[in-house]
């Protein structure tokens, strides 16, 4: 089995027991406020992935680092990936449920790139667009990314629609480049 599959694996069990105990949302910002501060502290994530130290050991440093900050799921969550070595796949995992959970409610998330924030007018009329195009309700995301110049950038799944004036320019610059 692929690092990939058993990754999607993870992530929809966890939207599944989510879902199914109507703690979906807080689940996951108990993961993602714990993934954080895994991160920061790299001496707690090596001490929590190291093979030399006991399953027990790892189980106890968790409940005395998180107390009573997260729910006992999210214990019981994060000790499966510890135990199945996985715990360094928790950000993948997160991003991965958060789509599944998307899917799961008929819904698909599209990023809109843009130099300014979009509007609610703005949003709205991508979202109608796009909605007609894929047939399915959007989530907007809008990201400020300068570099863009202006216009915008949008990515629905793998698809990427550029009609920004950096991407213009980039494929004006790569026809004269190409140009005989």
């Amino acid at each position: 089995m692929s690092q990939t599959s058993t990754i999607k694996h993870y992530a929809t069990a966890l939207v599944e027991l989510g879902i199914e105990n109507q703690c979906y949302e807080a689940l996951v910002a108990d993961l993602v406020d714990v993934d954080s501060k895994i991160n920061e502290n790299l001496e707690f994530k090596k001490y929590l992935t190291d093979k030399h130290v006991t399953f027990t050991k790892k189980q106890e440093a968790l409940k005395n680092t998180f107390q009573d900050f997260i729910s006992d799921k999210t214990y019981n969550f994060l000790y499966l990936l510890i135990k199945d070595g996985k715990l360094l796949d928790l950000s993948s995992i997160l991003k991965i449920a958060a789509k599944t959970h998307l899917e799961s409610q008929d819904l698909f998330e599209v990023m809109v790139e843009s130099v300014i924030p979009l509007t609610v007018a703005q949003e709205k009329k991508i979202q109608e667009k796009l909605s007609q195009t894929i047939k399915q309700k959007l989530i907007t995301k809008n990201i400020i990314n300068p570099e863009i110049i202006g216009g915008l950038k949008i990515f629905l799944g793998d698809t990427e629609i550029d009609g920004s004036i950096r991407g213009k320019i980039l494929r004006l610059k790569k026809k004269i480049e190409d140009y005989e």
